[in-house]
């Protein structure tokens, strides 16, 4: 019955990192950009904040749905960064080697504080695992900071898990995408641009409408 715990752990966390979003884009764009090993290490850090947000969210779920109301303007910063992005990648135009090589060596030895930050400062998924967290003690059983340790070290394990092997396919994915045409790279970047305007634009909906 307590391995229970690891397996809700582990499908909780991939419905949430399904969803296209800035740290998924980030380990397709360094897989295809750079290669799989780098990504794999965005995947890594994104995990460990993953297990953060949702122990945060255990432990201060109503604090911190007050806390996002009161600051509204967090939100809208992440929109505005969403929407950004998106249009940089539908804009951007085919680079030199050199500047590759230059990007390379500047953001090549941060990948583990990229997938740390992209998964950490993200309302949106500390807002989720308060949902999750909810009604997994309404529906199934109570999921508490006074649950049994073995219990909560194995629900931490399985979102950890989860996180990165869902990051791992993306990561898969962009490698494929990587062994194809510049042309498919270059549709694959549209195609992050526009799911990134798409996110912000349903975001910002939400947020006015709300």
């Amino acid at each position: 019955m307590i391995t229970f715990y690891l397996f809700l752990g582990i499908l909780t966390s991939i419905a949430g990192a399904l969803p296209l979003g800035a740290v998924n884009i980030a380990v397709i764009n360094t897989t295809i950009k750079e290669d799989t090993k780098k990504a794999f290490r965005i995947a890594l850090a994104a995990g460990v904040s993953e297990v953060l947000l949702a122990l945060f969210a255990l432990h201060c779920s109503m604090e911190l749905t007050d806390f996002f109301e009161n600051n509204r303007w967090i939100q809208i910063v992440i929109i505005s960064i969403f929407l950004i992005i998106g249009v940089y990648f539908l804009a951007r135009t085919n680079k030199t080697e050199t500047v590759k090589e230059i990007k390379k060596n500047k953001f090549g030895k941060s990948k583990f504080l990229t997938g740390f930050s992209l998964a950490f400062l993200n309302p949106p998924v500390i807002i989720y695992w308060i949902v999750a967290i909810s009604l997994t003690n309404k529906h199934l059983f109570e999921l508490t900071l006074y649950t049994p340790l073995i219990a909560l070290f194995l629900f931490f394990s399985g979102i950890y898990l989860g996180k990165i092997g869902t990051l791992y396919l993306y990561s898969k994915w962009g490698n494929k995408m990587a062994s194809k045409s510049n042309n498919s790279k270059t549709k694959l970047f549209k195609i992050i641009g526009i799911a990134l305007i798409v996110i912000s634009v349903v975001q910002g909906l939400k947020f006015f409408i709300v």
